[in-house]
């Protein structure tokens, strides 16, 4: 059993199936309304990710592609048990305890499952994997891994008793037993905090990461300082939202709570339609200072040409983070793209012309003009979207 959540839906794995439930229903009246299901499944997902169109999960030994508005389902067959799963909009990677393979979302046969050969090179069991940008970090052995996506080893370091992995636009965050610890991109120690009982499930967002154990429910920020908790929780899984954690408890009942009542003033609301109008008022900040930006919907993806040069609207997301942290959330689950655009044209910040996007320059030069962000960080900004 296992719980993920996108921009539309909560979905809870069991019973050989995926069940997408309405967020609206449940956060407005707390009704458990079945929107969505998968076709039925030879195994049940331990583990569930997404992309714009298709959901992930990994059983013992298959990989699960299900279509997030048929529920059609493709099975992969691994071969050995999967470790974990990271994925962007494009691929998929998977860990088992002696490789890590990559195959890409659309051509999603074993015929296409490639095995990145510096498996061989790492240190065995191979226990976890997260992808941020252009690098995947894996822990295997007494070591955690920063590698390339092409298989390039780029460095490592000495980590015992690791057991998960976790992105962040900064580097990563490693889970070992009784302590979490934050990387940087270098791999360098930033800070780290530690907590009680056996390890279940993590998540790490913008600011903060939330930690289940067989004791409690915790939720520690990047100092390592553990900002609230919930004992004797009894959750089997949870899954971060933007502004809710949704808990599958015993009995396999759903239930849902607000940041803001975990955090209280340590939590301000996310709004996605903010999030959005960010990114694509960045793209006019590079126009500003005389760039040629071109924005192209291409295969159902948003891309951007800046001088020429094609950028993914995914690396764009992850490099504004280092400024707007909340950001990251649309980079950390790629579930959240439907809502990207979606947002996007609901509230006018821009519209689809053919293959053209068309941004709403008046309502987006407001809000550089508005947004302390851009003015402090201005330059910044403009320098790291260059260098993509």
């Amino acid at each position: 059993m296992e719980l993920y959540c996108d921009g539309e839906r909560v979905y809870v794995s069991r019973n050989y199936r995926v069940e997408g439930l309405s967020k609206k229903e449940l956060l407005e009246s707390s009704e458990h309304k079945v929107v969505w299901q998968s076709g039925r499944l030879s195994e049940t997902p331990k583990m569930l990710t997404s992309t714009r169109y298709y959901l992930l999960g990994a059983g013992h030994s298959k990989l699960i592609r299900m279509n997030k508005r048929s529920g059609e389902v493709i099975e992969l067959e691994v071969g050995n048990e999967i470790k974990d799963i990271a994925i962007d909009l494009r691929n998929v990677f998977s860990l088992t305890a002696e490789g890590l393979y990559r195959v890409n979302i659309e051509r999603f046969t074993e015929a296409e499952v490639v095995r990145i050969p510096i498996s061989d090179l790492l240190e065995k069991p191979l226990k976890s994997l997260a992808l941020v940008g252009k690098s995947l970090y894996v822990l295997g052995g007494n070591l955690i891994y920063k590698i390339s996506r092409d298989g390039e080893l780029i460095s490592q370091r000495v980590l015992s008793e690791g057991l998960k992995v976790l992105p962040d636009y900064e580097g990563c965050v490693v889970i070992r037993r009784g302590e979490l610890i934050y990387l940087t991109e270098n791999l360098d120690v930033l800070s780290s905090g530690s907590f009680d009982g056996d390890f279940i499930k993590a998540e790490h967002g913008a600011y903060h990461t939330f930690l289940l154990t067989d004791r409690s429910f915790g939720v520690y920020g990047k100092t390592g300082k553990r900002y609230a908790h919930v004992e004797d929780a009894h959750y089997l899984s949870f899954a971060e939202g933007l502004n809710h954690i949704y808990f599958l408890k015993e009995r396999e009942t759903l239930d849902y709570s607000g940041k803001k009542d975990l955090l209280g003033d340590n939590f301000s609301e996310i709004d996605l339609t903010t999030l959005v109008a960010i990114i694509m008022a960045s793209l006019m900040l590079l126009e500003r200072k005389g760039r040629h930006v071109l924005i192209k919907k291409e295969k159902g993806y948003i891309d951007i040409q800046i001088d020429g040069k094609v950028i993914f609207l995914e690396d764009v997301i992850l490099a504004l983070s280092r400024y707007f942290p909340e950001v990251f959330y649309l980079y950390r689950n790629p579930g959240y793209y439907e809502e990207i655009e979606l947002f996007a044209q609901r509230f006018d910040l821009f519209k689809v012309v053919g293959k053209d996007i068309r941004l709403n320059s008046e309502l987006l030069e407001r809000l550089l003009e508005t947004h302390s962000g851009f003015k402090v960080f201005g330059e910044d900004m403009v320098r790291s979207l260059l260098l993509l």
